[in-house]
């Protein structure tokens, strides 16, 4: 009979038909979600500002028997190392790496917000390394109200009594969401050792330091001369807009599909800026689209 162990120790969330694990890159810890087998066709999935890997537990879950997706925490984000600077060039610089340490050769981007700028940024300078890119309510173009918003939001919540506290807030913030499970918010929060609860990335901090996301301009200079890259691009590229988001307006949305060669539009309904999470169903249906028009 075999004996029964019990263990104290916490284990790391693993999402749904995946794996989540750690990886050394040019010295830098990086945890990331990974879905399927290798050998089959490459997906990276980054998320936006202030969120981790796990946003996209559905869409790896989905796409796991047919697609090898890896999802990686961005740096300053969830459970990776920072690196020395947060803009959209410092982050795609290490995204090369990565995708050879997986083996990688080349791969289909989906990008939310501000992965969605990263996954641009790595188009324009490395287009060797990108089959295809899929924004996800991110544009050359965005909405102020919107961006301010979100950065008063990152503002007025420093840490959390509780898990519950934390899961109220964001009810706020996000009303058309449905409520879940407050234990899942550890995977976007961490316990301090005063016992507080904290968001795990940094932005909170910069914002109330007065770095340079305290105000929309500073979040507008991470989209600086995308536009100009985003008219190179080669590579099919689908836009998705979240139907009631205050980010990217349908102009916003139709002057990058205008800008690009090979990009085409759909709405995900029923979703703001967060749209991934608001219908994920609709996101899977979309991409999962999207890979089978480019043959991926």
């Amino acid at each position: 009979m075999a004996a029964t162990i019990e263990s104290n120790v916490p284990r790391h969330d693993i999402p749904t038909a995946g794996r989540s694990g750690f990886v050394l890159v040019d010295d830098r810890q990086v945890h990331y979600l990974e879905w399927g087998r290798a050998g089959a066709p490459p997906v990276v999935c980054l998320h936006g500002g202030g969120q981790t890997a796990y946003m996209w537990e559905a869409l790896g879950a989905a796409l796991g028997a047919t697609h090898h997706v890896l999802a990686p925490d961005l740096p300053m984000h969830g459970d990776s190392d920072p690196v020395g600077e947060m803009s959209r060039q410092a982050l795609a610089a290490t995204i090369p790496a990565l995708l050879s340490e997986f083996g990688f050769d080349r791969a289909v981007f989906v990008g939310a917000s501000l992965g969605g700028l990263v996954s641009m940024t790595v188009t324009a300078v490395h287009p060797e390394l990108v089959r295809g890119i899929v924004l996800v309510d991110i544009a050359t173009r965005l909405e102020d109200k919107g961006v301010e918003r979100i950065v008063e939001f990152m503002r007025a919540h420093e840490s959390f009594t509780d898990l519950a506290e934390a899961a109220a807030a964001i009810g706020a913030y996000l009303p058309q969401r449905k409520a879940g499970d407050p234990s899942r918010l550890t995977r976007n929060l961490r316990q301090r050792a005063d016992g507080r609860w904290e968001w795990k990335h940094g932005y909170t901090r910069q914002l109330r330091d007065g770095g340079e996301l305290a105000n929309g301009g500073g979040w507008r200079q991470l989209v600086g001369d995308l536009a100009e890259d985003a008219a190179k691009f080669t590579c099919p590229v689908l836009v998705l807009r979240g139907g009631a988001s205050d980010v990217l307006s349908s102009e916003g949305a139709d002057e990058i599909v205008g800008l690009i060669p090979d990009a085409r539009l759909a709405t995900i309904a029923a979703a703001g800026h967060h749209a991934a999470g608001d219908n994920p169903e609709s996101t899977v249906g979309l991409v999962t689209s999207f890979l089978a028009e480019i043959a991926w």
